[in-house]
């Protein structure tokens, strides 16, 4: 059931201008207009700028906490699991990586905090790597649901920005968390507040300074790192510099790549009486720089290159009326920014996130895959990058319907 609260007319809640999230100032530079269509009456457009003084890149837009907080708790696809299967392959791999960062201190770990958890996968990892206490917070309404069901765990309902008992646990996890909220140095400085004397954060976010992926020839996703829920790109800098203004200093990091999108930034966090130097990475780190506006700046460029195959691949389906499966971020930035599909005729979006059922994204209705056999013979865009394999593998075995993938 479509839960939103927003209108899905054609005036959508649009995001508002903001300084650098890191260190506030307010003079930047434009390096992309991110043009996304409105998904459900949210519109998540926004130029991606760098900041003139730390070089920290963002998004210079975005949504007000309210609407912000409105969006994650209706509309949210992490709280939509049913079963363990349906945890995705970069959840489970993103849960398993955390909990091998964090095995020099596993032994010292009683109770820990997972905030904005979902199904409550790296709270199970956890546990089950020997961790006594786990327990987690999520925006999502169905959150509490899903994790008591799939891995007996307590979920609690909750905004981390109004969440106050921090301090009852050793460890509080921001894993895909800070990348996503307007003011992410208010809530570091709200946990730091009320952790224990002794206590940590883990940061996990996608790594800005490895977004070209240095070293590193896998395919790109244009523009995917720039999705409709991320609005701060990080890297170790900006976590440091983050940090320290809430009191903490960076004991531990590491760069490591994971199977879709740029490497993610793990980051281990406690107090300290004086201010530390960087450590170096944690050996067997994959290779990132240490400011991010030079990495941003070349995977745009490299976007605009991957960008011109996928207008190629596009032109090369010659039906004027299409499908598109997958409501997320690559839709809405295809249909804001392809000549190809602005041309088309889009019958309907199609995707499994039920609570986007009868909603629309750039003013196409958004029907569930059960809606597929409506629409004979039209062909079926794949719209998505990370999930395209399996999503073509399990339309191939449903439909004899042509299947245009975007992506080798």
């Amino acid at each position: 059931m479509h839960r939103s609260s927003a209108s899905d007319a054609s005036t959508s809640v649009r995001g508002i201008s903001r300084n650098c999230p890191v260190c506030d100032n307010s003079a930047a530079v434009t390096v992309f207009e991110n043009c996304i269509a409105p998904t459900a009456g949210y519109d998540f457009s926004s130029p991606i700028k760098c900041c003139a003084a730390c070089d920290s890149a963002y998004a210079g837009y975005a949504l007000a906490p309210s609407n912000l907080d409105r969006y994650y708790s209706s509309l949210s696809k992490y709280d939509t699991v049913a079963t363990r299967a349906d945890i995705s392959a970069l959840d489970r791999e993103r849960a398993k990586l955390a909990t091998t960062f964090l095995t020099p201190i596993l032994d010292s770990l009683t109770s820990v905090l997972d905030v904005g958890c979902a199904s409550g996968v790296l709270l199970h990892e956890l546990r089950e790597a020997g961790v006594k206490h786990v327990s987690g917070i999520d925006p999502a309404e169905d959150a509490p649901a899903v994790a008591r069901a799939l891995f007996d765990i307590l979920v609690t309902q909750a905004q981390a920005e109004s969440y106050d008992q921090y301090g009852n646990h050793d460890l509080v996890c921001l894993m895909a968390v800070l990348e996503h909220l307007r003011d992410p140095g208010r809530l570091l400085r709200d946990v730091a507040r009320h952790l224990r004397p002794d206590g940590r954060v883990l940061i996990e976010v996608p790594d800005a300074g490895a977004f070209d992926r240095p070293g590193d020839d896998r395919l790109i996703e244009p523009y995917g790192e720039f999705s409709n829920e991320h609005i701060n790109f990080f890297c170790i800098a900006d976590i440091q510099r983050l940090g320290r203004s809430a009191g903490l200093e960076v004991e531990r990091w590491k760069t490591l790549r994971i199977a879709y999108g740029a490497p993610d930034l793990f980051v281990l966090l406690r107090r300290s009486a004086a201010a530390l130097e960087l450590p170096a990475p944690d050996i067997g780190s994959s290779a990132s720089r240490l400011n991010g506006g030079e990495s941003v700046r070349k995977y745009i460029a490299l976007s605009k290159l991957g960008m011109h195959d996928v207008e190629r691949r596009l032109g090369a389906t010659d039906h004027r009326k299409v499908l598109i499966y997958g409501a997320g971020n690559h839709t809405g930035r295809l249909l804001a920014q392809s000549p190809t599909l602005a041309d088309a005729e889009v019958l309907a979006v199609l995707d499994r996130n039920p609570h986007l059922e009868g909603a629309t994204i750039g003013g196409h209705r958004i029907f569930s895959p059960a809606a597929l056999g409506k629409f004979p013979r039209v062909p079926v865009i794949i719209s998505t990058f990370n999930a395209r394999h399996e999503i073509h593998a399990a339309l191939k075995a449903v439909t004899s319907q042509p299947l245009v993938l975007l992506y080798d």
